[in-house]
């Protein structure tokens, strides 16, 4: 399953007959989209020395979470698209609206996402098809684009998360104006069938070599490789991320590090593939 985390503080304010509230409501997510919630309610008591006390008021903790089918997607350009599935495990139901967008994750790319939104019920599961729409494509290459999901839980008010009698199935945390709206991104990689051969092929090419402190990696092949982990001399690199096709990156070199380098990707299906080893250069 795809995770997501995300941490957010909003301040609200409360009027009362004395004196102003503060409610801080600290939402933690991760997981799909986990909400846990902490309300710090401070207020000016009386007493005869003028003496100031603070009160903690913890609230229940909720879940709102969204699961995909997933962790990365391929598209095969000559296809009728690609298809994912969307699971809601609450019991209430949510809004859910895909998009996909450029390697940036800021434009929008050239597919669309059917339905382009839909409710899901409680405990139910749908499927998303994405298809593309026109824009040039590279034959010779991947190109990566990212696939979001936006999940949306439901307020009191909303007429859509009514039954068939009008009775709203918004839980009574999402009325306590705890509303989020939350989005899940997975890589998806544009293969075209000029391109033969699997990632797999283009890991065992990797070409590792060591600029002063650096360690520098060369992708020789058509597909993105997306390393999950590398070691050089036993030590561990930190921050790697995806090399992209015919393309270098550089990672920070561990101090002392040298000799021989192993590493694994992760594969088309999401695992994470067998060990390969290159001499550092």
């Amino acid at each position: 399953m795809s995770l997501f985390s995300i941490k957010q503080t909003h301040l609200i304010k409360q009027k009362n007959n004395e004196n102003d509230k503060s409610v801080y409501l600290s939402k933690n997510i991760l997981g799909g989209v986990l909400i846990s919630t902490t309300l710090l309610a401070f207020s000016p008591s009386s007493s005869a020395e003028g003496a100031k006390e603070r009160q903690t008021i913890a609230a229940t903790t909720k879940v709102f979470e969204i699961k995909l089918g997933a962790n990365r997607l391929i598209y095969r350009p000559n296809s009728a698209g690609a298809e994912i599935s969307v699971t809601n495990p609450q019991d209430y139901p949510i809004l859910i609206q895909g998009k996909v967008y450029n390697e940036d994750k800021k434009t929008a790319a050239p597919f669309i996402v059917t339905p382009p939104l839909s409710r899901l019920e409680a405990k139910q599961q749908s499927r998303l098809r994405i298809i593309r729409t026109g824009g040039s494509i590279d034959n010779d290459k991947e190109t990566l684009q990212w696939f979001c999901v936006g999940g949306i839980p439901p307020k009191g008010t909303d007429v859509w998360a009514q039954d068939k009698n009008g009775k709203s199935l918004a839980p009574s945390s999402i009325r306590l104006q705890v509303e989020v709206s939350a989005h899940l991104c997975i890589k998806m990689m544009t293969r075209p069938s000029d391109v033969k051969g699997s990632p797999m092929d283009g890991a065992d090419a990797l070409q590792w070599h060591q600029q002063g402190h650096q360690l520098s990696v060369t992708n020789p092949s058509p597909f993105y490789i997306n390393l999950s982990s590398v070691y050089v001399g036993g030590k561990a690199v930190q921050n790697i991320e995806y090399v992209a096709p015919r393309a270098s990156r550089t990672f920070h070199l561990p101090e002392g590090a040298g000799g021989q380098v192993s590493w694994k990707i992760i594969t088309d299906e999401g695992g994470e593939s067998h060990l390969f080893q290159a001499p550092l250069r």
